[in-house]
């Protein structure tokens, strides 16, 4: 998983979280919701007389339409689609049909389209980056010339400098060399440094919603130069290409042999999500978090505990300091979060109104998450790093009971880790 669809996954749980709880009459928070729902969706603007939320659903009172927007932002934010493309590589193709004396590329082409064999666009702008290094270090032109003067700009341009004074030289300023040749040599190495570095576009979309959740939770607005997210949310920790740091669905049951398989199918790309976002990336660390959560969830054949929960009641320890606390808040998850207050502060963290809906712990993805946040704040991974499952055991079960079980999944997962 990329890290934008990450960050849009972690965007679409803070809306689904904030929008429910925008307070009073309608407001300006709530036209800002209602825009973005609309541009989302490709609706057209509403209308300036048009009350917020009107004509998107059907009438009804102000905090079910805050629910059906919270709802339908939970759902739209993840399908924002990628762009594919940057402002520069116009730029770039044409340049690259001046120095090859070509025509201009014509409207609605896109760009490298017609330079180079079919390809993907970052194939198209390797092939880019090679031609401009060694195009622009053999400009046969003693002197300077249009060529120069346009890769002086484009220089300029990418690397986010200002405008070549009116009086300068190409390439004045920008690098130092005893001759024109050897300012070429310098400059085509940049080009092919910036061209090879080019990355796509933002969607647009993405800082809408960016926009809407800093304004909804009273934060200063995004710095010109962060891509949208950035800030709002912690980057995940790279993934290697060829997506070793997963667990596969064969791995999954060698540890779990008792569980349904069905249950295993809809939990792995949640595993591997929480593993990705809380860093449980070794093999080692992997192997100690599914041990533990494999016990806790009776071998990962259920995302709530089996008991009603009744034995919590006014468990002040736990925050459940109302009545029906304890079967409202029993533990769910696949590292079973129990309590009124671990519940809010699980619910914060995830951007999810646990309190109010405190079932939807249970559903896959948050069962999952839930356990990556419980391991986390609890600061497991150096324990794991060391290898020390009863220590693990005694801070997630408060003693070391079914510390023998645990002990039998973390050897198979093990064993399934090569380690």
């Amino acid at each position: 998983m990329k890290q934008i669809e990450i960050w849009r996954s972690q965007a679409a749980a803070s809306l689904g979280f904030l929008v429910p709880k925008i307070r009073g009459e309608l407001n300006q928070q709530d036209g800002l919701v209602d825009d973005l729902i609309r541009a989302l969706n490709n609706l057209p603007l509403r209308p300036v007389n048009r009350q917020p939320y009107a004509g998107i659903f059907p009438a009804a009172d102000l905090p079910t339409w805050r629910n059906r927007a919270a709802t339908t932002l939970q759902a739209s934010v993840p399908k924002i689609p990628d762009v594919e493309g940057n402002v520069f590589d116009g730029a770039i193709d044409d340049l690259i049909r001046v120095i090859r004396n070509l025509p201009a590329r014509p409207i609605g082409r896109s760009p490298y389209a017609g330079l180079f064999a079919a390809a993907d666009l970052p194939t198209w702008r390797n092939q880019a980056a090679q031609f401009l290094a060694s195009a622009i270090a053999n400009i046969p032109d003693p002197k300077h010339n249009d060529i120069d003067n346009r890769v002086d700009d484009l220089i300029r341009a990418m690397s986010g400098l200002p405008l070549r004074p009116a009086i300068r030289k190409p390439y004045e300023g920008l690098y130092n060399a005893p001759n024109l040749s050897g300012l070429r040599n310098l400059a085509a190495q940049r080009m092919q440094q910036l061209v090879s570095a080019i990355k796509d576009d933002p969607n647009p979309k993405d800082a809408l919603v960016d926009t809407t959740i800093r304004i909804l939770n009273n934060l200063p607005p995004r710095t010109p130069n962060q891509p949208p997210y950035a800030g709002l949310y912690p980057e995940a920790v790279a993934n290697t290409a060829s997506g070793t740091n997963h667990i596969n669905q064969a791995q999954l049951m060698a540890i779990a042999p008792y569980a349904r398989r069905d249950r295993l199918e809809k939990l792995l790309p949640h595993l591997n999500t929480t593993l990705e976002r809380y860093n449980i990336t070794t093999p080692l660390r992997k192997a100690h978090f599914l041990a533990q959560v494999g016990h806790e969830s009776d071998g990962f054949n259920t995302n709530e505990e089996y008991a009603s929960g009744a034995d919590y009641e006014w468990r002040r320890d736990l925050g459940n300091t109302q009545a029906g606390d304890g079967v409202r808040f029993k533990g769910r998850g696949l590292i079973q979060v129990t309590g009124r207050a671990n519940y809010e502060e699980c619910g914060r963290a995830l951007g999810v109104d646990l309190i109010r809906n405190p079932q939807r712990l249970g559903d896959y993805d948050l069962a999952c998450l839930s356990a990556g946040w419980f391991w986390s704040t609890r600061n497991l991974n150096p324990h794991a790093d060391r290898d020390d499952v009863v220590r693990i055991t005694r801070i997630i079960n408060g003693g070391e009971n079914g510390l023998a079980d645990r002990r039998n999944y973390l050897a198979r997962a093990k064993r399934v880790f090569g380690i």
